[in-house]
């Protein structure tokens, strides 16, 4: 790999790393270029649309990286999906608790921060979708239709975000904890809509 390539690679990293424990307001250009160790001109030459569009390619990068953390705890707990709900949420407290409580989520903070009318938040949007389709696959097995399985993991996800903050604030997991527990217990209620469709 060349000394290019690494420059923007560390630049991404330190903006997702940066992003997750203080935000976008909060994360300034000159601490992102003196921690990424970037000269100015590099950073330039690799993100022309400057801090704006580090953050779209982090926010892209980080979303695999989730995307694909989902996955691995799909694969292990295959068609269980009070496991694999139970895997999401004890995973994501245990990463809060190893950072101290730093360890954001880039596109719950990006979200957060910009306007509805901002190019961020379309960027933001398809990363969210990303993580709730493979939450959808793993609790599909709980629901008649795929249609209830979204929803349900569109509902998750706005937990798992929420939950997170209160945990950060906290400083305690007790937050994530008590939304496993509920969304375990939602596999096994007979919702209304499960019930039309299977009447």
């Amino acid at each position: 790999m060349s000394r290019t390539t690494h420059a923007r690679q560390d630049a991404i990293d330190t903006a997702i790393r940066l992003f997750r424990a203080q935000g976008y307001a909060g994360t300034g250009l000159t601490q992102l270029l003196t921690e990424s160790g970037a000269p100015k001109g590099s950073f330039y030459f690799h993100f022309p649309g400057g801090k704006e569009q580090l953050a779209l390619e982090a926010l892209a990068v980080y979303g695999e990286q989730v995307a694909n953390w989902l996955k691995k705890r799909l694969q292990e707990t295959p068609n269980d999906p009070a496991t694999f709900v139970r895997a999401v949420f004890i995973g994501t407290a245990r990463e809060l608790t190893r950072s101290e409580f730093n360890a954001g989520c880039v596109a719950t903070n990006l979200g957060g921060e910009m306007g509805a009318d901002s190019i961020m938040a379309p960027a933001v949007a398809r990363v969210l979708d990303s993580w709730i389709e493979v939450i959808a696959d793993g609790v599909a097995s709980a629901f008649d239709t795929r249609e209830l399985a979204r929803a349900y993991a569109t509902t998750l996800m706005a937990t798992l975000s929420g939950s997170r903050s209160m945990t950060r604030a906290y400083r305690s997991a007790a937050p994530l904890d008590a939304a496993a527990e509920f969304f375990v217990a939602l596999l096994s209620c007979n919702l209304p809509a499960k019930s039309a469709a299977s009447g």
